[in-house]
């Protein structure tokens, strides 16, 4: 009986401990330490929900109506720990955070490769006062429901909101961006916003790179879709201490053009047809600068492939990723 006992407890012991070991490696910690600049009177509530993907045929998770900028810490065991990191960015068209197939499910794939991730959830326009309204733009948006003439008047009101809560940032905002003067235009200086979420975030992993035995010259950031965007725009526009270096641009690149003042590696990623315009441009720009550079297109995919685990030959791009640090030094000690 007491042997029963014993072993019961040791099992309980044993898993109480394996549960603490994944919480520590998903901690959540708020990058600006108050209140994110520019978002000082915003007052929307963040929402997450689970929805039924018609594209995909599975369930999902979408984030809406982030105001409070975080870093969700994912971190190798430490006998594989390759001391380098990356700022995951999930897309969403800056309106929404594809969450979970453009975030953790990238995170835990890259600690399994002995990198650090940080998956970064950065603002994004209003999307509803209510829990309703929210849900309505989501069902819309990514549940494959109509747009009705209700949900269109709900976006418009939307979208006139998100540009009267963003007007005060563009005081206090020196980047330039090289996107669409469209795409700015219609959610205000929130795609702004956001890319100082992600400068602020490569300074906080460079501030406590000691904290999770990081190199403080190996932080690199990574986005897909609108993700990509602000990705582009941080190695576009930064500080020494907010240059990434390298950058992953994973079905995302509009509007940008040339190369950095002070350039890092490239990767990219995307479905076929989405692998010319802009993005083939965009490659071709740092082959001329004779820059570190990969660039891979996938017949059959679509966008938004992220990373799921149920077998699709395009979730070998994490692989190819990974031998392109290894390629480009990022991977040595």
């Amino acid at each position: 009986m007491e042997k029963q006992v014993c072993s019961k407890f040791i099992v309980l012991f044993y898993f109480a401990f394996m549960s603490n070991i994944v919480n520590a490696q998903e901690t959540v910690i708020k990058i600006w330490g108050g209140t994110a600049p520019g978002s000082e009177k915003w007052t929307q509530k963040e929402t997450s929900i689970e929805y039924l993907s018609p594209f995909w045929n599975e369930k999902n998770v979408a984030v809406f109506n982030v105001v409070e900028p975080t870093l969700t810490v994912f971190l190798p065991a430490p006998d594989k720990a390759a001391g380098i990191a990356v700022i995951v960015c999930p897309g969403g068209g800056f309106t929404a955070l594809s969450w979970d197939t453009e975030g953790p499910n990238v995170a835990r794939k890259l600690v399994e490769k002995g990198i650090a991730a940080f998956v970064l959830k950065y603002r994004i326009a209003y999307s509803g006062g209510t829990p309703e309204e929210v849900n309505m733009i989501c069902q819309s948006t990514y549940g494959g429901k109509g747009r009705t003439p209700e949900v269109q008047e709900l976006m418009q009101k939307n979208m006139e909101i998100s540009q009267s809560i963003s007007t005060d940032f563009e005081k206090r905002d020196i980047a330039t961006l090289t996107m669409s003067k469209e795409v700015l235009r219609s959610i205000g200086n929130i795609i702004k916003m956001a890319a100082n979420d992600g400068r602020r975030a490569i300074e906080y992993v460079r501030e406590n790179a000691d904290r999770w035995k990081i190199n403080p010259n190996k932080i690199g950031i990574m986005g897909f879709s609108a993700g990509g965007m602000l990705s582009l725009e941080v190695a576009f526009n930064h500080t020494k201490q907010s240059k990434p270096d390298f950058i992953g641009i994973i079905y995302g690149s509009m509007g940008f053009a040339g190369v950095p003042d002070d350039p890092m590696p490239m990767f990219m990623a995307s479905s076929q047809n989405e692998a010319t315009g802009g993005a083939a441009a965009l490659y071709a720009s740092w082959c001329d600068a004779k820059l570190p550079a990969e660039i891979h297109s996938f017949v059959g995919s679509r966008h938004g492939f992220g990373y799921r685990d149920n077998g699709d030959s395009v979730n070998i791009w994490i692989e190819l990723f990974y031998n392109f640090l290894e390629k480009t030094g990022m991977l040595n000690k």
